[in-house]
């Protein structure tokens, strides 16, 4: 509206009240986010330590797997000590960098694919991209550690594990992304079978 006074124009506004965000908009923009990161820390560490703990069995593996005429033809056990411990520590380092780029992986379909999220606690985030790339990795750990295997995947139902672990994540958290368009639906769940199987298959 526009007065005019004295030949000076001038400009009434009116302001329209905002009306706040109901709980669930605001519940759902808290949970539009990634996953903890104390969580993703503290699960990379509890992997490497259980990596770390079957170090002994790696360095048995790599030393009954030397042929007799390697061992006959070095003639000094120490080199052989020294050489299974360079091939121990460098297996080491070489899991910790692909559980590194495993869990990056992860860690970026965590926020841009499924962004809704569990809440645990009122405060630490779950997204499904995190459930499935831990369920992959410690239980398999910590089942090759208690039983003192160094292959898992000669175990019967191996194979079964990864895929028949993902439906169960992807049914968990089926809330989240129930209401996604078929084609992201799909591509949800291409990923999260490909998520769980790709350290399977490597």
């Amino acid at each position: 509206m526009n007065n005019k006074e004295n030949g000076v124009g001038s400009e009434t506004v009116i302001h329209v009240p905002i009306a706040p965000k109901t709980g669930s908009e605001a519940s759902a923009v808290n949970q539009a986010s990634s996953t903890s990161r104390v969580l993703w820390i503290g699960a990379y560490a509890v992997l490497m330590v259980l990596i770390g703990l079957r170090l002994p069995l790696v360095r048995r593996h790599l030393t009954d797997g030397v042929p007799v005429e390697v061992k006959s033809g070095l003639g000094d056990d120490r080199l052989l000590n020294l050489s299974m411990t360079v091939g121990t520590v460098l297996f080491f380092l070489v899991y910790a960098v692909i559980m590194c780029l495993y869990f990056s992986l992860a860690g970026f379909l965590d926020k841009r694919l499924v962004p809704g999220k569990a809440v645990i606690g009122g405060r630490l985030k779950v997204g499904i991209f995190f459930v499935i790339p831990v369920l992959a990795t410690v239980p398999v750990n910590l089942f090759s550690l208690a039983l003192g295997i160094v292959q898992p995947r000669d175990v019967p139902g191996y194979w079964f594990y990864f895929p028949s672990m993902a439906f169960l994540a992807l049914a968990l958290f089926y809330r989240h992304w129930r209401s996604f368009p078929p084609g992201r639906k799909c591509l949800v769940v291409l990923s999260a079978l490909g998520l769980s199987t790709i350290l399977a298959l490597g």
